[in-house]
């Protein structure tokens, strides 16, 4: 009799040379930064017509990652319904263990500061901090000895 364990199963692998989608007023792209590693950068306004279609977009080019990226620095609007998506990425990477951040424009900021008060979200200052909580997380990955 074969041991019983847990088998990570996942979607096939989206192309990521120019992965693109627009919804309403704002674009979409995606790429791989690294093996382990993706970048999903949003560019225009996040707002009830299409904060779910980045939740799902997301989730749908985290399905090969270790690590998510997300840059919503060229981010003009961050409505309310914007945050109800970064709380459905946040639950999504915690079930598909994936380490991820949030590189935020001010309007983005501005509403995490009232409706993430207590900094629950993985949000960060700017590229560079951005990669080295990243890199941290990596690191830390490597250093967990599974136990049993």
């Amino acid at each position: 009799m074969q041991p019983a364990g847990t088998i990570r199963m996942y979607r096939h692998a989206p192309s990521f040379s120019g992965d693109m989608q627009r919804c309403g007023r704002a674009m979409f792209a995606a790429r791989r930064s690294t093996s382990a590693r993706t970048t999903v950068s949003v560019l225009g306004e996040i707002d009830a017509v299409n904060s779910r279609v980045m939740a799902r977009y997301v989730e749908a080019h985290t399905g090969v990652s270790r690590q998510l990226l997300l840059d919503l620095r060229a981010v003009d609007f961050f409505g309310g319904h914007g945050f109800t998506a970064l709380y459905y990425i946040s639950v999504h990477c915690a079930r598909s263990d994936v380490d991820w951040v949030i590189i935020g424009a001010p309007p983005v900021r501005r509403l995490l500061d009232i409706c993430d008060a207590d900094g629950e979200l993985p949000l960060v200052d700017d590229l560079v901090s951005a990669l080295v909580r990243l890199d941290r997380c990596a690191q830390c990955r490597r250093h967990v000895v599974p136990v049993g």
